[in-house]
């Protein structure tokens, strides 16, 4: 039988805007990288299209739509962004007012049957079926709850090494691993 392993994490600003950060960078990164291609299609059609019109080859015209198309996509991409950027700073200055309002720690419980997890705002207690786990950076625990999408990050920083070697065994032994 496991031990049950229970701890706190301070529950601070820094933390909270660097986890936050960090998690708003990696979901976007993946779409970055395809709104850049979309730049380079458009450019490539936009340049192909020229060429072709230069020639008076009407044809042209097709490659230029595709090319504009490309493009006012990714312009479409670039303003979603911003937008979804301002928002998250919106909110994430909320909860930063929140917490400094409600300051408390956070408990992290890992036990044989349950993993629990309580901040300032809830507690949340799952069984070990419903959650999934994965190491981002080799810095950050991923915990999430799959039928919620319930999503907890611990920092590898906020707790004592061998605490965090335990609970990677535990996570490793109770719950599945994924990728994301």
């Amino acid at each position: 039988m496991k031990e049950t392993l229970s701890y706190n994490t301070p529950n601070s600003e820094e933390i909270l805007q660097q986890i936050n950060q960090y998690e708003f960078v990696r979901i976007w990164k993946k779409n970055l990288s395809k709104n850049n291609r979309n730049l380079i299609w458009g450019i490539f059609f936009t340049i192909l299209a020229s060429f072709m019109l230069f020639r008076k080859d009407f044809f042209g015209f097709l490659f230029l739509g595709f090319g504009l198309f490309y493009i006012f996509s990714c312009i479409n991409y670039i303003v979603t962004y911003r937008k979804h950027k301002k928002t998250f700073s919106q909110i994430l200055d909320k909860e930063t007012k929140d917490l400094n309002l409600n300051s408390k720690d956070v408990l992290w419980e890992f036990t044989e049957t349950y993993f629990r997890f309580q901040n300032y705002k809830a507690e949340f207690i799952f069984n070990w079926e419903m959650i999934t786990y994965c190491i981002l950076d080799d810095q950050y625990i991923y915990i999430t709850s799959n039928p919620y999408q319930l999503n907890f990050i611990l920092d590898k920083s906020n707790i004592p090494e061998n605490n965090y070697d335990r609970t990677i065994s535990y996570l490793r032994d109770k719950s599945k691993l994924q990728t994301l």
